[in-house]
C-alpha cells in the first residue's frame, strides 16, 4: 500500500470512529446532517485512496465528490445553527438565511477575483483551480459563521449541550484545516495544484481531530437544559435582550 492510500485511509478511519461514537452516544439522530457528512467523508477518502492518482477516474471522482462535500458541509452548518438557537427559533431562522446568502456571495467574489487576477496562465484556466477556490471560500465562510456565533453567544448566560459545542468546534477545525490546505495548494507553481506534504498533513490532522471529537462526546450531556436557571440581574437582562431579539427576528421570518 502506497503512503498516499494509507493516509487517505487514516482520515477515513477517523470519520468512521466519529460516526460510530455519534451512534453510540445516541446523537446521530440529533445531528443527522453532520452524521451524513462524516459517513460521506469516510466513503470519499476510501474511494480516492483506492484510485490511481493520475487516472481519469480519480479526477472525476475527486471533482464531483468534492462538490457534494461542499453542499453537505453547508447543510451540516445550517443544522448546527438550528441546534445552537434551539430555544430561539427566530434567530436560528435568520441565521440560516445568512448562511444561504453569505456562501454564494463569498463564493462568487472569490471566483471573480481569481478569474481577473489569475486567468493568464494554465493554473487560472484550470477547472480544478476554480473548484479549489470555491471550496476554500465555502469552508472559510462556514467556519467563520460557527466561530462568530459561539463567540457572540459566549457573552450570554446560556449553557449549550456539551455535544453541540464539541461538534461545532470540531467541525470548524475540519473546515478551517481544509480551507488552509486548499489555500496552500493554490499557491503551488503551475500546472500543479497540490502540495503532497500539506495534503497528507491535513488528512492526518483531520483523522486525529475526528478521533478527538469522538472521545470528547458525552452520552448524557445533550439531555441537560440549555438555559441556566439561577440568574443574577445582569444575566436576566441579557436573556431578556436575547429573547427580544428572537421575537423581532421571528416576526421578520414570518413575513
Amino acid at each position: 500500500m502506497e503512503l498516499r492510500t494509507a493516509i487517505e485511509f487514516i482520515e477515513a478511519a477517523g470519520a468512521v470512529v466519529a460516526t460510530t461514537r455519534l451512534l453510540g452516544v445516541g446523537s446521530a439522530g440529533r445531528f443527522p446532517a453532520l452524521f451524513s457528512y462524516l459517513v460521506f467523508l469516510a466513503v470519499l477518502n476510501i474511494d480516492l485512496g483506492l484510485l490511481a492518482y493520475e487516472s481519469n477516474a480519480y479526477f472525476y471522482n475527486y471533482f464531483f465528490l468534492e462538490i457534494l462535500k461542499c453542499a453537505l458541509s453547508v447543510v451540516a452548518v445550517r443544522e448546527l445553527v438550528s441546534l445552537i438557537f434551539e430555544d430561539y427559533p427566530g434567530i436560528g431562522t435568520v441565521g440560516r438565511w445568512v448562511i444561504c446568502a453569505a456562501v454564494p456571495v463569498c463564493l462568487g467574489v472569490s471566483v471573480l477575483v481569481a478569474f481577473f487576477f489569475w486567468n493568464g496562465g494554465p493554473r487560472g484556466r484550470s477547472t480544478v483551480f476554480y473548484l479549489e477556490i470555491s471550496q476554500r471560500s465555502v469552508f472559510f465562510t462556514l467556519a467563520v459563521v460557527i466561530i462568530a456565533l459561539l463567540f457572540t453567544l459566549s457573552r450570554y448566560p446560556l449553557r449549550l449541550p456539551r455535544n453541540t459545542v464539541i461538534s461545532c468546534v470540531s467541525f470548524s477545525a475540519l473546515l478551517l484545516s481544509d480551507a488552509f490546505r486548499l489555500l496552500i495548494d493554490g499557491l503551488a507553481a503551475p500546472p500543479y495544484l497540490y502540495n503532497r506534504y500539506v495534503d497528507w498533513s491535513e488528512s492526518v490532522f483531520s483523522g486525529v481531530c475526528m478521533v478527538a471529537w469522538a472521545v470528547l462526546l458525552s452520552a448524557r450531556d445533550d439531555t441537560v437544559p440549555a438555559r441556566i436557571t439561577f440568574l443574577n440581574p445582569r444575566e436576566e437582562h441579557l436573556l431578556q435582550e436575547l429573547a427580544a431579539l428572537n421575537q423581532v427576528l421571528a416576526r421578520v421570518a414570518r413575513r
